[in-house]
Order: structure tokens, then sequence, then C-alpha cells
């Protein structure tokens, strides 16, 4: 405990320090600070309660600034971290804390662009699927007579980026047991109701937004229309936030990429559907 709290001191202080000098890409590839966190990492990451907001700025901040501790953005010591943090977008015990999570996600995949393109893409077309498996679910739910009470809905996804580095050893940390598919990579989320897959939907399609608003360089050509009306269709099956989620990425799709991509009459439909859906709940509360 004494040791991480010295190394975090340290940290704090170069960090501070690193916004009059900037750091440059492979000026450091032997520092020792690096070196010492890589070998804490692992036990801040088991030992630690996730997401715990002091871990997770730490890790953004130390992601943005000492991108060493990360093998500078190998594939092997970014994704098991990310596939680590990524379901608790779908634990509504920590529904405050996703702000954090997305923004740790966010400075981690900003490392991945930088350091494999092919997996930061890989990446991108991955989560693209998660959000086509998630129009299915929010349709199943829909209809209540469709899950049994007690039926537990499970998605694994990531198959592809996890594929990638199935063969290479797990530079920082590994996937916990519970978030570990048995039948091959990937990630394994619970997605049981609307308090769970809500929340995972609106943070996906932000992750999704935020890649093609910073690295659409990386992504361009890698949307499809399958996916962009399966972000669309959600619009029907949102809360607010994901509407919010669905109408943002509607709108950075539009301003990068061809516009005919974008299924306008079904996005109509979809307003036309929610406005209606809004204005029965207000004459039945009237």
């Amino acid at each position: 405990m004494a040791s991480l709290s010295s190394l975090v001191h340290e940290l704090r202080e170069r960090i501070a320090a690193s916004s009059s000098s900037p750091y440059e890409p492979g000026s450091s590839d032997f520092d020792p600070l690096e070196t010492r966190f890589r070998t804490v990492l692992p036990n801040l990451l088991q030992a630690y309660v996730l997401p715990s907001s002091t871990v997770l700025k730490l890790l953004s901040h130390t992601a943005r600034n000492f991108p060493g501790v990360f093998y500078h953005g190998k594939a092997s010591a970014i994704l098991p971290i990310i596939g680590r943090i990524l379901p608790f977008f779908s634990e509504p015990a920590f529904r405050s804390r996703h702000g954090v999570i997305f923004e740790t996600i966010a400075s981690l995949l900003s490392l991945l662009r930088t350091g494999e393109r092919e997996a930061y893409r890989q990446f991108f077309l991955d989560a693209m699927l998660v959000v086509e498996d998630l129009l299915y679910v929010a349709s199943l739910y829909a209809d209540k007579s469709n899950v049994a009470g007690s039926t537990k809905v499970s998605l694994k996804c990531f198959h592809g980026s996890f594929a990638l580095i199935s063969s290479a050893p797990a530079l920082l940390s590994d996937l916990p047991a519970c978030c570990r598919p048995t039948d091959g990579p990937g990630v394994l989320i619970d997605l049981t109701d609307k308090p769970r897959w809500q929340p995972f939907a609106t943070w996906t399609i932000k992750l999704l937004s935020k890649c093609l608003t910073e690295g659409i360089l990386y992504v361009e050509g890698l949307i499809n229309a399958s996916f962009v009306t399966a972000a669309c269709t959600l619009l029907c099956y949102g809360d607010s936030a994901l509407h919010m989620a669905c109408f943002d990425f509607t709108r950075i799709t539009t301003s990068v990429i061809d516009a005919d991509i974008v299924p306008s009459e079904k996005l109509i439909r979809s307003i036309s559907s929610i406005l209606s859906q809004d204005k029965k709940e207000i004459m039945f509360s009237v």
C-alpha cells in the first residue's frame, strides 16, 4: 500500500511536470517509473474495487501522459483492461460513474489508435456488431412474453478484437472469469432487462461517436448501412439518454461520411413513434 501511494505521488508530480515539457514518443522506453507502474498495475486492477473513480482517473491520466506504461498502445496491453472495465456500463449500481468509465476507455482507445491501427479498427467493427446485437436484445425485451422472469441474457462480444491477442500473453491484466466466455475469445456482458442493456447501448454508441470524431481517418470505410439502421432503430426502444446518444451519432455520421447511408425515412418513423408514445404517456398521466 505504501509503495502504491508513493508511486501515485510520483506519477502526479510527473503528470504536472509534463504540462510544461510534452511527452516525446520513444523518449522513455526504459523509464524506471513506467517500469514500476507496470509491476503495480496488475495488482491495482485485481485487488482494488473497480470501477473506483480514483483508479479509473489514474488509468486515464497515465494512458494520456505515460503511454509507455501501456507499451505505447500494444493491443495485448490495452484490450484486456478495456474488457475488464467495459462490462460496468451494464451495471445499474455504477451508473453514476459511467462518465468516468467512458473517459477512461476513450483514453485507452486513443492510445490503441496510435499503437496498433488494425486493432483499433477491429474494435470499431466489433462495437458496430454490438449495436446490431443490442437491437435484437431490445426487441426481445419489448415483448415481455419473449423472456421468462428468471432468464439471464448475456452477450458475447468483441470476439474479433480478442481473437487478435488470443495467442499473446496478457501484459498487464487478463479478463476476470465472470467476463470471459467459455467458447472462445471475447467479453461476456450481462444485458438482462432494460436497466442493463439500455445504458450499455448508450455508452457503446457514444464510444463509436467518439471514434468517428477523433479517428475518422482510421475507421473510414468501415461503417455499413445495417449498423447505422440498427443505431437509428434503437431510438424506438431507448430512454432519454439513449435517444440523445443516437441523435448525436446520427449528426456526427452525416457530417463525416456520405449522408445517404443514414436511413432518413426510418429515422423519421422512429422519432414519430417516440413522440407518439410520449403523447400517450402525457394523456394517461392527465
